[in-house]
């Protein structure tokens, strides 16, 4: 009897750990034996002999099985992640995640199986020598139960029959026992020994055998399920005792322990006291198995809800001084492997991942990490692999494939107008420059008949500008071109040419993962040339009695100096193609006011950028912004609607006001490789501030247009194509340019 009730607990104590997923390089077949927690004592005994296999598992995994791949298709990564043996990867979907946390009763008894030794630093999730007085028995797959409470310090579980029915408890009973005692009168069912303060009513009502009813070995065995669910017992047996008139049957039982404290060891990414703030173990209480069983799977998908799919509880024992040590294994990145950088550097991939070698691997972690390195522009392709790893089996090894795309473009042309005659155009332009992740730009028109080489712009970004990931801009430009103004219909009321100069510089500064600040220091000035065409001649005004007229260029032509600060959040999966996610900024504009320059003013701009998944590569897209300006502006710095990066239908800049709103909606879906078809539909209106344009007459209706576009990823950049139809007609618009 003592031995088949030490069989009958190593059943329950291995019945719920979770087995370590296998990640390896090679193909990896393993056959472990599985107790199902079910098993009689004869079958338990052939086991141990080994002569049959309870339930034989074979698993083979290989390299492929592990592989995560993001590209333009795919940014994210986590949909193409598998999971590898009978573990998570870690990149599983939040579906798959919560089908993986539900553990079933029945599990692999690998996890009590000794791991290969892991880094000194690690605490490990075993007992120390002198508190491993004792396991603790628990069974796994247990749903919702109650507990009865009414009793101080006696918790009671009270399982549904069904969840009792699956319980092994009843195996206590032999087939032999049963077969002796069978057909005999119970003349008496007791319980003992019980404490005075646990009366055993509390649990004869709940049995199936009864006094004066004949010894069924059905019913015993429910008996013993419902002592065993109770959660207070260390064991329980059925024992009968021969009387003239039949049998007594008393269940002999042994209490557990008193618990006097809670200890959790081997828990390095969540803290001790959130672990054991989420447990039912109440210190003072006889340890109940049953809750404990619930508090396990509930730490196991606590962790796994966090995303440390490779953390689990392995080890669950109390000492002698009546304290329950809960041991966690948590697997960690034991070594990233970075492959197929050709000219980006290391270091520009690392500082992107948000997990480091030695890390508790987390999956949430792990899909952001490819998110980064994908979104940094330089890479095709981004594959991540999960290996095995090569000092602990429950590690594993990084490695990240990368196919790196051209970050640099070299543009040789030539021009012809009547006023400049012929003009030549060079430009360049790196996003990772050196393999640094700088950004350099350089554009420049020379030549043409004033010989001023008078176009041009520079622009410098250095992305890392220390560990946080803060970054430093600038650039300085000097462009001349010819320009129309629209009034409110749409209609050219001139053509001129304007010259623009300046420079700014900008300090970006990263608060969070998602958040960032941006300051910004700029100083420009615009001039007017001379006039190119339409019916009206600004520099003609001058010689007007009319203020509006004569002061025109003045009031809308000069320097401007300002500071911009913008508050971003952006959480989108894909910067260049988002699926999912948001983009929320907030941006002030302080113009003047002690700055210097021609003008005085104050904006505030709000936007809102959401992305909803609709299909496998359909996605929603909803764009919203509204602005509010005050002060003197010239008409160039005014809120503009119209145009291919707004209010499409209409013309460039043809709305334009110190107020403004604005609001797109874009069905986006996949026609082919790199081509996708979109359908959309833009309303806004902007309006006031408008004094000192007098070709312009205000409207404050709401504008509106729907369409059909489509986005095409070319070698030389995206490239969008659209036709609107507005509330005038219907537009062609073609841009460079990714979406918003």
């Amino acid at each position: 009897m003592k031995m088949r009730n030490k069989k009958l607990l190593a059943v329950m104590i291995t019945s719920t750990l979770m087995t370590c997923p296998v990640l390896g390089n090679e193909t990896v077949t393993t056959r472990d034996v599985t107790l199902t927690g079910y098993e009689s004592a004869e079958e338990l005994a052939a086991i141990e002999r080994g002569e049959r296999p309870a339930t034989t598992t074979q698993t083979a995994v290989s390299a492929e099985t592990s592989e995560t791949t993001t590209s333009p298709e795919n940014a994210s990564g986590t949909e193409a992640a598998q999971t590898a043996m009978s573990g998570p990867t870690g990149y599983e979907p939040s579906d798959e995640t919560a089908a993986a946390t539900a553990v079933p009763a029945a599990q692999p008894a690998a996890a009590n199986e000794p791991e290969e030794p892991a880094e000194a630093a690690r605490p490990e999730a075993s007992m120390p020598a002198d508190v491993m007085e004792s396991n603790v028995s628990y069974i796994g797959g247990l749903g919702d139960f109650k507990v009865d409470e009414s009793i101080p310090a006696y918790p009671i579980a009270i399982l549904s029959q069904e969840q009792e029915t699956a319980l092994p408890y009843g195996n206590a009973l032999t087939d032999e026992e049963a077969a002796a005692y069978a057909g005999k009168v119970v003349t008496a069912v007791t319980v003992s020994p019980l404490p005075e303060a646990l009366p055993e009513e509390k649990f004869l009502s709940r049995f199936a055998m009864r006094t004066g009813d004949t010894v069924e070995a059905s019913y015993v065995r429910h008996d013993l399920n419902v002592l065993g669910a109770s959660g207070l017992f260390a064991s329980v047996k059925p024992v009968f005792t021969p009387v003239p008139e039949g049998v007594m049957l008393n269940y002999e039982v042994q209490l557990n322990p008193v618990v006097k404290g809670v200890e959790v060891s081997g828990n390095e990414s969540i803290k001790s006291d959130d672990l054991i703030k989420s447990l039912h173990i109440t210190s003072g209480s006889i340890l109940n198995s049953t809750i404990v069983s619930k508090d396990i799977y509930e730490l196991n998908r606590y962790y796994a809800n966090q995303g440390y799919l490779l953390s689990r509880v392995t080890a669950i024992n109390m000492d002698e001084n009546g304290i329950l040590h809960i041991g966690i294994s948590e697997g960690h990145v034991e070594k990233i492997v970075i492959q197929g950088n050709k000219k980006t550097k290391d270091r520009v991939i690392r500082r992107e991942l948000r997990m480091k070698q030695g890390d508790v691997f987390n999956k949430t972690l792990a899909s952001r990490s490819v998110e980064r390195v994908y979104n940094t522009g330089y890479f095709e392709d981004v594959n991540v692999r999960l290996l095995q790893g090569e000092k602990n089996r429950n590690d594993v090894i990084m490695e990240i494939d990368v196919i790196e795309q051209k970050t640099g473009s070299v543009t040789i042309g030539a021009g012809y107008s009547q006023s400049d005659g012929l003009v030549g155009i060079l430009g360049l332009s790196e996003t990772n420059f050196r393999g640094t992740g700088d950004k350099v730009g350089i554009n420049w028109e020379f030549g043409g008949k004033t010989h001023s080489n008078k176009n041009y712009t520079f622009s410098y970004t250095h992305p890392w500008l220390n560990s946080h990931g803060d970054s430093i801009g600038m650039s300085i430009f000097d462009r001349e071109a010819e320009y129309d103004d629209y009034n409110e219909k749409g209609d050219t009321v001139s053509e001129y040419r304007k010259k623009t100069t300046g420079g700014n510089i900008t300090y970006g500064r990263v608060r969070s993962e998602y958040v960032s600040d941006y300051i910004t220091l700029e100083t420009k000035k615009t001039k007017y040339l001379g006039h190119e065409g339409g019916p009206y001649n600004y520099a003609s005004w001058a010689s007007s009695s009319i203020p509006v007229y004569k002061n025109y260029i003045k009031n809308n032509f000069g320097q401007t100096n300002s500071l911009t600060w913008s508050h971003v959040f952006d959480n989108r999966d894909n910067i260049y193609d988002p699926t999912r996610g948001k983009r929320l900024s907030f941006t002030g504009v302080w113009a003047g006011h002690g700055l210097g320059g021609d003008f005085d003013y104050y904006k505030f701009i709000v936007e809102n950028r959401l992305y909803y998944k609709v299909g496998v590569k359909h996605v929603i897209a909803v764009r919203l912004m509204g602005g509010v300006a005050t002060g003197d502006m010239p008409y160039n710095d005014l809120f503009t609607l119209g145009g291919a990066d707004n209010l499409r239908g209409y013309e460039d800049d043809e709305f334009r006001g110190n107020k403004m709103y604005q609001a797109t909606i874009e069905y986006r879906f996949p026609i082919a490789k790199k081509v996708q078809g979109v359908v959309f539909g833009d309303l806004g209106a902007a309006w006031g501030g408008t004094d000192k344009i007098p070709w312009y007459h205000e409207s404050k209706g709401i504008h509106y247009s729907a369409g059909v576009g489509l986005r095409v990823t070319t070698p030389i950049g995206p490239i969008r194509l659209d036709y609107a139809e507005g509330q005038h007609g219907g537009k062609f618009h073609f841009s460079f340019g990714g979406k918003f």
